[in-house]
């Protein structure tokens, strides 16, 4: 009996005795937002927290994108950019961890075209022209002007010499459907005496949703975009003479020049733009098609420039240059999937003296989004 009591005693000890040493458990934990895949607008904001039972603790963290953004059980997202995002929830303390995944979308905005919206231009945002001959005219080399292309195509502006440029948007998203997007307007004059100064076209998306093209810029690669003669990340700087004089200029492949002064009555370089000692432009740089023999001519490219009277789109019937929307590229020449659009920029892409016609200025008149008729 007494050998009996003696080992129930030991059996019990050993009972509690392994019930009071027994581990502590990591603690169970849920989170508020159960759904992995969601769809999160831009700039707004959407709630994200892990629930601990009650008396423990952890160590919290939240990555977005690989980088630590929080480091409490809760953490509000905000996107200030359209994108995929990925963000990770990770508890942890000396007993083990938990990590929840989310993957995240945010569409960029659209603005749908409705039944008023109208196919031309309804925003010149910015008008930044190369000096030229005909900049600072009034009528044609002005920002006066350049806002007189919102609403059709009876007016007409120079964007000056190699990368000359405006920004316009419309009232809507344009949307990239099957063939040709958009519509530019310029003035080149077509065979047996060709004259194009043709515009690079570039697009963007309002990926913040702050209604300005503040964004990353694609171009639409045309005929001579793959070309060993056309020349990618091409920089020139013009000089401000400060005088009616011809305007020097420089370029990062080594090349210097003057932009000339034919009028002699005024100063080509843009007087109205903030920087009135030097202005730099940036882009790609389209060979020169100009032809001095006989009467002076520039040839148009195939298709994918603006003002320049090409076989390709068909300038003769339409009288205006067409792009496509899918033939945009990044600035590393990739090929991009770009659903709508938001703002368009042309710029003169040629760096051409014409003699005693002056320098090739991309001139533009308007533009129309193609998919309202």
């Amino acid at each position: 009996m007494k050998r009996y009591l003696l080992l129930s005693l030991l059996l019990i000890t050993l009972f509690f005795s392994c019930k009071k040493d027994s581990p502590e458990q990591f603690p169970d934990l849920h989170m508020s937002v159960t759904e992995k895949t969601l769809t999160i607008a831009v700039n707004t904001e959407r709630s994200f927290s892990v629930v601990i039972a009650e008396g423990k603790t952890l160590n919290n963290e939240w990555k977005l994108n690989g980088a630590v953004v929080g480091k409490e059980v809760a953490y509000t997202f905000k996107p200030s950019m359209a994108g995929d995002y990925t963000l990770v929830y990770t508890g942890s303390n000396a007993l083990g961890s938990f990590s929840y995944s989310y993957a995240i979308n945010v569409p960029v905005p659209v603005i749908d075209a409705g039944a008023n919206s109208s196919k031309y231009i309804s925003k010149v945002f910015e008008y930044f022209p190369a000096p030229g001959q005909h900049i600072n005219q009034a009528t044609l080399g002005s920002p006066e002007q350049a806002q007189k292309l919102v609403g059709g195509i009876a007016n007409l502006v120079s964007l000056g010499g190699y990368g000359g440029y405006i920004i316009f948007g419309f009232d809507h998203s344009v949307v990239n459907q099957t063939g040709y997007d958009l519509a530019i307007y310029g003035n080149p004059s077509g065979a047996p005496y060709h004259f194009a100064e043709p515009g690079i076209v570039m697009v963007s998306q309002d990926k913040n949703g702050n209604g300005l093209p503040d964004d990353e810029w694609y171009e639409l690669a045309g005929s001579e975009y793959e070309k060993a003669t056309t020349i990618k990340n091409y920089e020139i700087t013009y000089t401000n003479p400060k005088a009616f004089v011809d305007v020097p200029w420089t370029d990062n492949q080594g090349n210097s020049g003057v932009l000339k002064n034919l009028s002699k009555n005024k100063n080509h370089y843009p007087l109205f733009v903030a920087n009135q000692d030097k202005i730099t432009f940036k882009g790609t740089l389209l060979p020169s098609t100009l032809s001095t023999t006989g009467l002076v001519l520039n040839n148009p490219f195939e298709w994918g420039y603006t003002d320049s009277y090409s076989v390709g789109d068909d300038y003769a019937k339409n009288l205006y240059n067409s792009f496509d929307i899918s033939w945009a590229v990044d600035k590393n020449g990739k090929k991009v999937s770009l659903k709508t659009v938001d703002f368009v920029k042309v710029y003169t892409a040629q760096n051409v003296n014409a003699g005693i016609l002056g320098e090739i200025s991309t001139d533009i008149k308007g533009a129309a989004d193609l998919n309202i008729k």
